[in-house]
């Protein structure tokens, strides 16, 4: 038989590891494993049992075997992350497919190559990690789930305003937050990394587009610098991190585009838990402003 679920307590009172696992629905099970099986059993961590009945008086659940959940295959981890956790509103495959179609659009051959070569180097990271820890897309998927909005509202910015070079800004967004392949820690439970919190993910993500530029060759090409420059600008100002203003109009639309993404997801998942007629709590993103519901 085979339970999946996040381990919540540990006690060995009774000389072996019985373990309080908890189910996505809440349904907590105990199972029991010999303390010299019970290798690499974390509190907190979703895991995937195979278990066996033993009957009695009292019927007691035995482990045959377990997995991390985030050791398992890609797309048994990704499923199994998905049902148990918060997690983006589209799936692996859809996004895939969206970014894949967005890469598809960018003209400028070098700038093709960058940005396929790390996102097929963070594949993972891209498409399960969080956009953050906390404070926006803070759940499974979140950071392609991210990009894909930003790359549905930079359609709108290219149309109204022609002069954008449509290769960088859909390169830029789909690479801005690439360093956090790096900065946090993982998928779930994430924390930032002491590299996250000594660079942060502007330089981190700027540092990978000039090693993906030397593998491929382009080390001296503009394209290489061009894109660097989003990356270390695209908080816009010095106060939010970034090491530079931003100094090309990809650059800038960048800013505001990550920025207008960022804060109105989280706006809508206020008004969504907000009756009409009500003000919802402070929202962190948004200056910890109350938001009307119409």
């Amino acid at each position: 038989m085979v339970f999946v679920g996040e381990i919540k307590a540990v006690n060995t009172s009774d000389g072996v590891y019985n373990l309080a696992v908890s189910s996505k629905d809440s349904v907590i099970m105990n199972l029991k494993i010999k303390p010299e099986n019970a290798i690499n059993i974390e509190l907190g961590q979703l895991f995937k049992f195979i278990y066996h009945e033993v009957p009695g008086e009292r019927v007691s659940y035995w482990i045959d075997s377990y997995e991390k959940v985030l050791n398992l295959p890609f797309d048994e981890k990704n499923q199994l992350l998905r049902e148990y956790y918060k997690s983006s509103p589209v799936d692996y495959i859809d996004a895939k497919k969206e970014i894949e179609r967005y890469i598809e659009l960018i003209d400028n051959k070098i700038v093709k190559e960058i940005t396929v070569y790390l996102i097929n180097k963070y594949n993972e990271e891209f498409y399960l990690y969080p956009a953050a820890a906390k404070m926006h897309h803070a759940y499974v998927g979140g950071l392609a789930y991210h990009c894909i909005g930003m790359l549905h509202l930079a359609e709108g910015f290219i149309e109204n305003y022609p002069y954008l070079d449509r290769s960088y800004v859909y390169a830029g967004i789909m690479l801005h937050d690439i360093g956090k392949a790096i900065e946090l820690t993982g998928i779930v439970h994430t924390e930032y990394s002491v590299k996250g919190q000594l660079l942060g993910h502007l330089v981190l993500g700027a540092i990978e587009i000039g090693s993906a530029a030397k593998d491929l060759g382009y080390q001296d090409k503009d394209e290489c610098m061009l894109l660097e420059h989003m990356l270390i600008s695209h908080h816009g100002v010095p106060q939010f991190g970034s090491a530079k203003k931003p100094m090309t109009a990809e650059a800038l639309v960048l800013w505001y585009i990550d920025t207008i993404d960022s804060k109105f997801r989280v706006l809508g998942e206020e008004l969504s838990k907000t009756e009409s007629g009500k003000f919802t709590d402070g929202i962190g993103v948004l200056d910890k402003s109350k938001i009307y519901k119409i």
